[in-house]
Formats: structure tokens, sequence, C-alpha cells
């Protein structure tokens, strides 16, 4: 061997040995599960790369562990207790959820949830404040890309930031979170996040459509599709009012009512109306949630409607 080869390997090893460090890092660590290899950090720290990053955690735990039932949407139906649906139906339903999930994305986790399950029961929580051209957001494409490509998953840099902080807290332990003041997070939930959603209206012109797609699709693979609409406290919806919007909320009603069954507590009820029944102003408390899966998965409905 030459002594140009040698200078040449010599060099080329300087740039590629911290290449396969890194990737060896990653599939070691693998907060979110993407290889499932190793062990090598506890559950309880990738819990926390869940957090972070839940549409990708949820994704790609659905993908290697998938069940023929799931219940698809944004955080709100987070808390809804799987282990109480198995109790009452005998099927194992798993949460394929994302902090601030759009319409667009729900749906787009429907098609991706046929692709590694064939499904027998699907529930989509559908709010009207996601029935809005304006919600939109497109992180389900780089999350579908990720499954794909583990190339792109290693050397992604939000990746990277997880694996480095998952290594942190599991040499020295989990930061424990300040709780927010309920009263002031209550408060910005009504006079910021609601003024953002509601303030801004525009028809969603396309959505219909694409969820009649999926409407057609369950009929033909005799898949039983339920659309839920999460109850929010009054103080929310009155910013719906505020904006002059009763009437788009009608609308919407009518229309996903042709698309299945469609169960809704979001209305003036014994829930919405009962401020210690949620932690803010469109999350649940657990036991109004478990209210909600009993009226679902019962014969009749104590607070939830169903609309035909």
């Amino acid at each position: 061997m030459n002594t140009e080869l040698k200078i040449l390997l010599r060099k080329g090893g300087v740039f590629i040995l911290p290449i396969i460090t890194w990737m060896i890092i990653v599939v070691i660590v693998d907060p979110f599960n993407y290889f499932n290899f190793y062990e090598a950090i506890s559950q309880q720290t990738k819990k926390s790369s869940q957090k972070l990053n839940p549409l990708l955690y949820n994704s790609i735990n659905f993908k290697n562990n998938p069940t023929n039932s799931v219940i698809i949407g944004d955080s709100r139906v987070r808390k809804l207790p799987t282990k109480r649906i198995q109790e009452l139906t005998g099927d194992t339903y798993y949460t394929l959820h994302s902090n601030g999930a759009k319409l667009n994305e729900i749906i787009d986790l429907f098609w991706l949830s046929t692709k590694y399950s064939k499904l027998k029961n699907v529930i989509i929580g559908i709010n009207f404040n996601l029935y809005n051209e304006y919600a939109y957001s497109n992180r389900t494409e780089d999350v579908r890309e990720m499954i794909n490509n583990p190339l792109i998953y290693i050397f992604n840099y939000t990746i990277a930031k997880t694996v480095c902080l998952s290594i942190k807290n599991e040499l020295f332990g989990i930061p424990i979170q300040k709780k927010k003041n309920r009263n002031d997070f209550w408060n910005y939930s009504i006079n910021t996040t609601a003024k953002n959603q509601y303030s801004k209206y525009k028809y969603p012109n396309r959505m219909l459509e694409k969820l009649k797609k999926i409407s057609d699709y369950c009929k033909e693979k005799n898949i039983n599709l339920t659309l839920l609409i999460v109850p929010n406290h009054m103080d929310f919806h009155d910013q719906l009012v505020k904006y002059n919007l009763l009437d788009e909320e009608i609308q919407f009603k009518e229309e996903i009512s042709s698309i299945g069954r469609v169960i809704d507590f979001d209305y003036p009820n014994s829930i919405t109306n009962c401020k210690s029944c949620f932690t803010d102003p469109i999350h649940t408390t657990d036991s109004i949630s478990m209210i909600i899966v009993n009226d679902l998965f019962t014969d009749s409905l104590v607070v939830g409607k169903l609309l035909q």
C-alpha cells in the first residue's frame, strides 16, 4: 500500500469514525424505540421522549406494536382509558395522538395506521376548532420519512437533541417540572389559545372530502368508525360565540354526521358547565374521561348525544 493511499485512508477515517460512532449511539439509546434492539435507557427516560415528540413516539410505537383498534386525535383524546375500553369490549385500543394535532394530521395518522394494521375499530377525535382551513400543519410527512428511512432518523436534528437529553436524564435524573398555575393557564387558554383558533376562520373546503374517503374505506373494510366530539368548557365555547361562529359550528356537526357514527359531548351539559371537570378549558379530568368511555361503549348514552 503506497504512502498516499495510507494518508487518504487515515484522513477518511477521521471523518467516518465520528459518523459511525454517532450511528451506534443513536441505535443504542434509541429514545423513540425505532430500532428496538437494546434497553440501554430506562422506560421512564423514554417516556420523557414521548412528551417531547408524541407524534413520532406514538407513530413508531404503533408500527412496532400494532393493534386492530385505535383512537386518533389531538391531546384531548390522550386520557381516554384504554384499559376500561378493553374491559367493556375485549378489544385492545392504541391511542395514536399528538399534542396540537391538526385535522389534516389526524387524517394522515388514520392512513398511517392502515399500513400497519388490519383495523377493526377506529375512534377519531374531532372538534370544531380543528375544522378550519387555517388549522394546518404537516409534521406527519417528517414522521413518514423517518419511519421509511433509518438514516433520516439517525441524522435528524430533533432526534439528536432527544438522544443527548435522554443520556443526560439517564445519568442525572429527569428534572421535576414546575406545575403551571391552573388559573393563569386557564386564562391563557381562553384569552390566547381560543382567540388564535377562532379569530381567524375559513371553511375547510377539502376536509370533508378527505373525511368521506375515510368513511368509504371503513365501510369497504367493515371497520367500525366513530367520530368523537369531546367536551370543552363553556368558557372556551364562549369564545366561539364571541367570534360569531355558531352557524359554522352547527354546519360542522351536520356535515360530519354524514361520515359515520358521531357522539357529541361539546354542548351545554353537566360536564361543559363544570370547571372542576377540566384540568384546563379543553382537557377533561380522568374521571370525566371515564364517563366519556362508558358512554361510548355501553348501550345507553348518559351525557353524549348521537348526531344524526
